[in-house]
């Protein structure tokens, strides 16, 4: 109403003035509202961690970015202008205040209300309420590519800390590393917890003096939209003190370790050292971080069965505690987020072959799909549920839950079995799921969900590649009417493969056609 009405962007390279602002003040009112459901931590989960992922790579784009024309207006409604736009506005308000920055704002609308406006606009006006010069420090984070990762070298009462631009590949050339970002530090030090000493870095290196090395944590509550990489010590020291840390600071450092271990700037090894720390964690967005971050490192070994086997082992070692400890029943006293949670655990611990789990999943789902009792799966339980079903059922239960999507009128009912059915161990079985969602019976805006269900799984993640080569014709006539449409659908499907060999095959399928309006989205996979 504001950031697109009231006041309108002065042109669609400023499409994030819109979408980030509207994205953070949805944020704040739920927290103002509901400020028990702890929404930051779920920003900092769901939100910021998309936004690195796609920052991360050397096909990101600025958060402004030029825009020539309509196919390209189309494609930079993404995560940069969204998630990256709200991260960078978050980061802005804390260092501000809230209070200053809605002020800010407030006279920022004042001044432009029923005119156009640009991101210098708002920087003044933001200035002017605070009294600090928001566009210097501010115009790299919008103007400039990626983000940055800020490496700790430790020394006897001090820390030593450097910027540089992360990449997810780790092979940062000395022309991208160019960019100097003003980081706001948010360090936390000592017994007291509470207190966060302010301070910022503005050169490629500083020094931090006074540090109490019994306990810090840079980047308080992940209010800073950067990476930081630790020294393994400090990590495996920091699994010790969990007790001091926030859900942000945990969900924050997780992130961080393991996207430094896919990027080859940490071990692997040191991360799932510093994951068995949370065997005891009871947080629902803790977990979802700890659970996601397994899943990209999955990813990366993928091909590798004996290394992908011992990641199976040490997710089942990881969550079995947890899981048995929350169980399938609800009780009458469960908040939404131990529901959210109780999913979570049996999802994972099911799909890591839990034998107690698999064996409760396979009961509830006979007695749900045979036996007529749709009691026998609590709603919140229905997606783990038919996911471990179908990756153990074989044929009959990809036919059962099949059945559930013909015969559902619910619209959350047919996701929930678009997803399950990507669960199938077989290629014959996914090369049929595909072929069948082009039938007619997947609403054209959904045919992503069953080809993007059969890319998280490793077992069939190259049919979706095989089946986009050679039904490329008719993807483009059927999805091509919008390329929205399209690009997602490529996108969704292809960004999971961690091969050389595939990354060339599909660079070289796509080098001569005529890729506008979904060149971006090719451009992540």
């Amino acid at each position: 109403q504001w950031f697109g009405n009231l006041v309108t962007m002065d042109w669609w390279s400023e499409l994030w003035l819109n979408e980030g602002f509207a994205t953070w003040v949805g944020w704040l009112a739920v927290d103002h509202l509901h400020p028990d459901w702890s929404v930051w931590s779920q920003f900092v989960t769901e939100s910021m961690q998309t936004a690195f992922n796609l920052d991360s790579l050397r096909t990101s784009h600025p958060i402004e970015v030029p825009v020539r024309n309509a196919l390209e207006v189309d494609q930079i409604f993404d995560s940069i202008s969204y998630l990256k736009g709200s991260s960078v506005i978050r980061m802005l308000a804390s260092h501000l205040g809230v209070e200053t920055f809605l002020h800010g704002v407030g006279d920022y609308l004042q001044a432009h209300k029923y005119q156009n406006a640009t991101t210098s606009d708002l920087w003044s006006a933001l200035s002017k309420a605070s009294g600090k010069d928001v566009n210097t420090f501010m115009d790299p984070w919008i103007r400039k590519i990626g983000f940055p990762v800020v490496t700790v070298a430790e020394e006897p009462g001090q820390i030593s800390i450097k910027q540089s631009r992360f990449l997810s590949g780790g092979d940062v050339k000395p022309e991208e590393d160019e960019t100097t970002w003003w980081i706001p530090l948010g360090l936390k030090s000592g017994s007291n917890t509470s207190e966060v000493k302010s301070g910022s870095l503005t050169a490629k290196e500083d020094t931090i003096r006074d540090v109490d090395d019994s306990f810090y944590k840079l980047n308080s509550e992940q209010t800073g939209f950067y990476r930081t990489n630790l020294p393994p010590k400090r990590l495996t020291q920091l699994s010790t003190q969990l007790d001091k840390l926030s859900p942000q600071d945990k969900i924050g450092l997780i992130g961080d370790a393991a996207a430094l271990a896919i990027s080859g700037d940490a071990t692997t090894a040191g991360v799932l050292s510093f994951l068995e720390g949370f065997t005891k964690e009871t947080n629902y967005l803790v977990w979802s971080e700890v659970l996601s971050s397994l899943g990209n490192i999955r990813s990366v070994f993928a091909d590798d069965e004996q290394v992908s086997e011992g990641l199976r082992q040490y997710t089942l070692r990881l969550v079995s505690k947890a899981t048995d400890k929350i169980g399938w029943d609800f009780a009458p006293h469960d908040d939404y987020l131990t529901g959210q949670l109780r999913a979570l655990l049996l999802a994972s611990a099911g799909m890591a072959g839990h034998e107690a789990t698999v064996a409760e999943a396979k009961k509830r789902f006979t007695a749900f799909t045979e036996g007529g009792d749709k009691k026998a799966i609590h709603p919140s339980l229905r997606t783990a549920t038919f996911k471990i079903a179908v990756k153990e059922g074989g044929k009959p239960a990809y036919d059962a839950v099949m059945k559930e999507y013909l015969n559902t009128t619910s619209v959350d009912g047919k996701e929930i079995a678009l997803q399950a059915l990507g669960r199938v161990q077989s290629t014959e079985l996914a090369r049929e799921y595909l072929k069948w969602s082009f039938s007619g019976a997947v609403a054209t805006q959904d045919l992503h969900t069953p080809s993007r269900a059969l890319a998280l799984n490793s077992k069939t993640k190259l049919e979706v590649w095989h089946f986009v080569k050679e039904n490329w014709t008719m993807l483009r006539e059927r999805l091509g009417n919008n390329m929205v449409v399209l690009e997602r659908y490529l996108r969704m499907s292809l960004n999971r493969f961690s091969s050389f060999e595939v990354e060339k095959d599909i660079a070289d399928f796509f080098k001569d056609k005529d890729n506008a309006g979904y060149d971006r989205g090719l451009a992540v996979v």
